[in-house]
């Protein structure tokens, strides 16, 4: 931070003496330079030899009334030109004081320029990467019946609280993004275990939050959990595929279910309150010791084939 500021100072003092020049240049030549530079100019006449003292002329000056009216001109004009000759004042942009104002915008000006540029090619992207992590999407189900039955206030504090408790729970479960989505939020995590604890603490937390939301009963959420290679770009976004599954999955109906045989039948999936697993994420979880129960085959929107759906189990 110091280097930046000390780096800033120098580049401003640079501008602001470059754009000095222009007053001091002219500054310099002082007030005597101009007409006899400085000195007095002799009335043009004949030269008297070098050494040589020229012999007093009688003046003989003649009578006013005798006087042509030529002589009478050139006598005014003579004495016209033997008083102090008075310059025409410098114009206000030759001024000292104007150029040093000049000067001080224009290093200004320069400073602003580049300050904008060096943050603008801070902000450039950097190299895209590829990381392998699991998606957590939660969403609360029927947020608009909870604004039509029970105003928009309890909704809103519906959608906060969801959001707020499930960041709490999952700062604690190796986090690595978030995004709200309007009713509820995606993130992200570097195993499949964090992801799902954090679902599952979350639907035990919603259970017991019927006070904060009276008369209305306690929220409700669908979650789902993906896992596979997600695209890291160089701000810090995550794209791909794996996240886009995990929003199918939590929006998925009874009616999309393929059953297969040893799955649950379609009256066992709950509307709400369940947590949706793929097939990657669905395998982790096993092997991390969770109870994951096969669902069926579904079609996804945008996705080629059938892909088998688990649901996580308390």
């Amino acid at each position: 931070m110091g280097s930046a500021r000390r780096r800033d100072a120098g580049i401003l003092g640079i501008l602001f003496t470059l754009a000095l020049v222009p007053a001091v240049a002219p500054a310099q030549m002082g007030g005597g330079m101009g007409p006899g530079m400085g000195g007095v100019m002799e009335p043009r006449g004949r030269a008297s030899p070098e050494g040589v003292e020229a012999e007093p002329q009688p003046a003989t000056a003649p009578s006013p009334d005798r006087a042509s009216p030529t002589a009478r001109a050139s006598s005014q004009a003579q004495m016209a030109g033997a008083m102090p000759h008075q310059g025409a004042p410098a114009p206000f942009y030759l001024e000292s004081t104007f150029l040093l104002l000049v000067g001080a915008a224009t290093a200004a000006g320069g400073l602003v320029v580049y300050r904008v540029t060096r943050a603008r090619w801070r902000r450039q992207p950097g190299p895209a990467a590829f990381v392998t992590e699991a998606v957590l999407v939660v969403d609360l189900v029927q947020s608009t019946h909870l604004a039509t039955h029970y105003g928009d206030g309890v909704a809103m504090r519906a959608r906060t609280l969801l959001r707020d408790q499930a960041l709490a729970l999952a700062a604690s479960h190796g986090l690595t993004s978030s995004e709200s989505t309007g009713d509820g939020c995606v993130m992200t995590f570097g195993s499949v275990t964090g992801a799902v604890e954090t679902a599952l603490a979350l639907l035990a937390d919603m259970e017991h939050r019927a006070t904060d939301l009276a008369p209305a009963p306690p929220p409700s959420i669908r979650a789902a959990v993906t896992y596979g290679e997600i695209l890291l770009d160089g701000r810090g976004a995550r794209h791909g595929a794996v996240i886009n599954k995990a929003f199918r999955l939590e929006g998925l109906t009874r009616e999309a279910l393929v059953q297969v045989e040893g799955g649950a039948s379609g009256a066992e999936i709950p509307e709400h309150d369940r947590i949706f697993l793929d097939e990657a994420a669905a395998e982790e979880a096993r092997a991390a010791g969770f109870r994951v129960d096969a669902v069926g085959y579904c079609a996804l929107k945008g996705f080629a084939g059938l892909h088998g759906v688990s649901r996580l189990l308390p």
